[in-house]
């Protein structure tokens, strides 16, 4: 009979001998995972610290991209309101020329204010026009004439808030009045202490004297009105009303009030106010509220009574 401890004992010893291959198997797992974690550390991976200049850049592309965009808009808009105000300048200085009666190329000035244009005719309204007209000739009279328009809409049919002409001779022009200061021969012609001075002929007897006389202008239903207030004969300077109360009838032809119309030149939508004698100049004030540019008491011109 065999030892039936022999075989048993042969088998444990095979299977010790084939222990160390598990662990070189165990040994070599370690290297397989250090591989693939070093060719996973490898990848280049952004830090918060390279992140941020690329996001800075990114930010001040958009400003200027912005900004850009800005300026075009803003060139864009001004070119546009030059354009607009010329035009509409234009416009309104044809408009003057054509009620005033001026000449095609008669220079008319038109001063549009407030910031925009464009803003203004969006809103249906402007608010102030100021027309500049040189040498302007009403009959006999020539001076420089200035248009105030305020709260004008752009529909010219609604009536504006207000509109004025002021109307400044020039003291060397008075005398083209001279028919209308004494119905005679007129000569150095003044102003002065809100009167209109000068020399004319008087006759008195069938003799002529020379005298000084001034008048005192007004307004009267459309028309200047040029009333005797002084006259100075020799050094004497005497107040009208004293010398017609001692002459009576022979000194009345010197002192008979004389009448100039000048509603006659202007729409008749705008009224006489005021006249003034100021520094070295003539001024004559006519005015108007709640008219229609476009209506026909602007397109018509007025009359004396």
């Amino acid at each position: 009979m065999s030892d039936p401890t022999k075989p048993e004992a042969s088998e444990p010893a095979a299977d010790a001998t084939e222990a160390p291959e598990s662990t070189a198997d165990a040994t070599e797992a370690p290297e397989a995972d250090a591989d693939a974690t070093a060719t996973t550390v490898a990848e280049p991976v952004a830090t918060e610290s390279e992140q941020a200049p690329r996001t800075k850049r990114r930010g001040l592309v958009a400003i200027l991209v912005l900004v850009g965009i800005v300026v075009v808009l803003g060139i864009v808009a001004v070119i546009a309101e030059s354009i607009a105000r010329q035009q509409a300048s234009a416009l309104i200085a044809d408009q003057v020329r054509s009620t005033l009666q001026l000449e095609a190329d008669h220079p008319v000035d038109v001063t549009i204010d407030g910031v925009s244009v464009l803003w203004q005719a969006l809103s249906g309204r402007i608010d102030k026009v100021t027309v500049d007209a040189a040498d302007v000739s009403f009959g006999e009279l020539v001076g420089d004439l200035t248009l105030i328009a305020e709260g004008t809409p752009i529909d010219t049919a609604q009536p504006a808030d207000s509109v004025q002409a002021v109307y400044r001779v020039a003291e060397a022009d008075v005398a083209a009045l001279a028919g209308f200061l004494a119905g005679s021969v007129v000569n150095d012609v003044q102003l002065d202490e809100r009167e209109i001075r000068f020399q004319t002929a008087f006759s008195f007897f069938g003799v002529d004297f020379s005298v000084g006389l001034g008048v005192t202008p007004s307004a009267q239903d459309g028309q200047l009105a040029f009333t005797p207030s002084s006259v100075v004969l020799g050094d004497e300077r005497l107040d009208a009303a004293d010398l017609q109360q001692q002459f009576g009838p022979i000194v009345e032809p010197l002192l008979t009030s004389r009448l100039f119309c000048v509603a006659q030149y202007l729409p008749q939508a705008l009224a006489l106010t005021a006249v003034q004698v100021g520094d070295e100049q003539l001024v004559v004030v006519f005015g108007a509220e709640n008219v229609a540019l476009g209506g026909p008491e602007f397109s018509t011109l007025g009359t004396c009574s």
